[in-house]
């Protein structure tokens, strides 16, 4: 007998060359959707174009207004009717913008004597001549220069936003003659309110109580992890604070205790690259928002304390909480608000990290095994100092339990 025996033949199709090319020309475009941002950020190596030549632009009108300025100064023509002359060193240099208050033309009287000398030593001699025509000259000249400078590299920019910044001094406010400041007073019908990120998330809870228990004062806790001031798009402190404070007048005193999310780089609106930590350009916009959130405690007579974040275990944050707390104290200073240092309390210092305090008789754990967070005594330790700055003013016909 014969068993004829099924065979199943299996054959292999290759995928055509045009729908593979297809294929990766769809994925490719997709990724490029999807990540393009991120290209953006990390392969252009210039600032925008219309940054680069608002730049330009500036260095230009700086020329024309020095020239507008001198042509209504009255000081223009000496007391004796003779012209003056501005040199080739009054012009700014391509190289250096300099602000045109901050800077002004050396000038000197000349006699019709000394015309063609001075003529002969390249200096431009302004004599006889219109306003309209000095302005024409000297414009012509500023466009000779711009013509020759060729902006090639980014020092330019830095000079300019350099030159155009003012020192800013540091004020220390003083109520005593020990320098410190005065105790934060507040009574029954004020209310706390109580932001940063994880690290107050441990402590809010206690001076919550305590300010309740001691003087039956309510406040309010918005701490959230995860947050801080570096991505306002993804939480913005601002914003919530002035929301919260717009909403509850009875709010006299902002708790803020943060940092540890905030030490890294962060984009600017305008800038294709991010900004660095640490960079000039990302201190600047830092101390922005905690200039505006200072701002926005004063404009609704709020008091401010501003907790400083401690030591860290890892030596990358611990450097990034030294620049933070400086950052921190130094504006809070200004803003004349209250600024607590938080090292001594939990036994450590930004040299040498750790996790207990120790007393005569014990050692005493206040940092979790992450080097970040507190455990609960950690926490109750900066909530009790945290009360210590405040002091209740007792209002009429009542009782503090």
């Amino acid at each position: 007998m014969k068993t004829n025996k099924d065979i199943s033949v299996t054959v292999e199709k290759t995928l055509p060359t045009w729908y593979i090319v297809m294929m990766l020309f769809f994925i490719a475009l997709c990724l490029i959707t999807i990540f393009h941002k991120s290209i953006l950020v990390y392969c252009q190596q210039t600032y925008h174009d219309d940054f680069y030549y608002l730049i330009k632009l500036l260095e230009k009108n700086s020329i024309i207004q020095n020239v507008k300025d001198m042509n209504n100064d009255d000081s223009d023509v000496d007391e004796k009717g003779n012209a003056l002359i501005i040199s080739d060193n009054d012009l700014i240099e391509p190289n250096v913008i300099t602000n045109p208050i901050q800077k002004k033309h050396e000038r000197k009287p000349v006699n019709q004597s000394d015309k063609i000398s001075n003529l002969n030593n390249n200096k431009s001699i302004v004599h006889n001549m219109s306003s309209q025509d000095i302005l024409s000259q000297l414009v012509k000249i500023t466009n000779d220069i711009l013509a020759n400078n060729n902006l090639k590299d980014n020092k330019t920019t830095k000079i300019a936003i350099k030159a155009s910044k003012k020192p800013v001094e540091k004020h220390v406010y003083k109520t005593s003659e020990n320098d410190e400041l005065s105790l934060i007073t507040l009574n029954q019908k004020d209310r706390v309110l109580f932001a940063g990120d994880s690290l107050m998330q441990g402590v809010a809870p206690y001076v919550k109580k305590m300010l309740f228990k001691q003087y039956k004062i309510e406040s309010i806790n918005l701490s959230k992890q995860s947050t801080g001031l570096a991505y306002p798009k993804a939480f913005n402190w601002p914003k919530t604070i002035n929301d919260s404070l717009v909403a509850n007048p009875s709010i006299k005193l902002l708790v803020m205790f943060l940092g540890p999310n905030d030490p890294w780089d962060f984009a600017v609106k305008g800038y294709a690259k991010y900004a660095k930590f640490k960079s000039e350009l990302w201190e600047e916009q830092y101390r922005l928002r905690i200039v505006s959130i200072l701002e926005i405690a004063k404009q609704n007579h709020v008091h401010v304390l501003w907790l400083a974040p401690p030591c860290m275990r890892k030596p990358k944050l611990n450097d990034g909480m030294i620049y933070l707390t400086q950052l921190y104290k130094s504006e809070v200073e200004k803003a004349q608000q209250h600024f607590l240092e938080t090292n001594e309390l939990l036994g450590c210092d930004y040299d040498e990290f750790k996790s207990f305090i120790e007393t005569e008789k014990q050692k005493v754990k206040v940092r979790v095994d992450d080097g970040i967070h507190f455990t609960p005594t950690g926490q109750k330790i900066l909530a009790e100092a945290i009360m210590k700055q405040i002091t209740i003013e007792e209002l009429e016909d009542t009782q503090i339990d």
